[in-house]
């Protein structure tokens, strides 16, 4: 079901999208989620089997890891 909002964007309940992409959480464990505060350090969180575990890392090694996701061109200006 989407559902057309007055700002001109489609919106879809979550659980219908994640369905609709199904295929592409295949469960090999590739999932991870880089949570930043705003102190700039952050949660890596990672999959563990059936559960998450996370690691704090510091500012440097929150730069250091958008760097190695993103590329440089994170820090480009818009």
């Amino acid at each position: 079901m989407k559902i057309d909002a007055p700002d001109g964007f489609t919106h879809e309940p979550l659980p219908e999208a994640i369905a609709r992409h199904r295929h592409a959480f295949s469960g090999d464990g590739g999932a991870y989620a880089l949570v930043i505060l705003p102190d700039g350090t952050s949660f890596l969180c990672k999959p563990n089997g059936e559960q998450m575990d996370s690691e704090h890392l510091d500012y440097q090694q929150t730069i250091s890891k958008i760097v190695e996701i993103y590329g440089l061109s994170a820090f480009r200006g818009a």
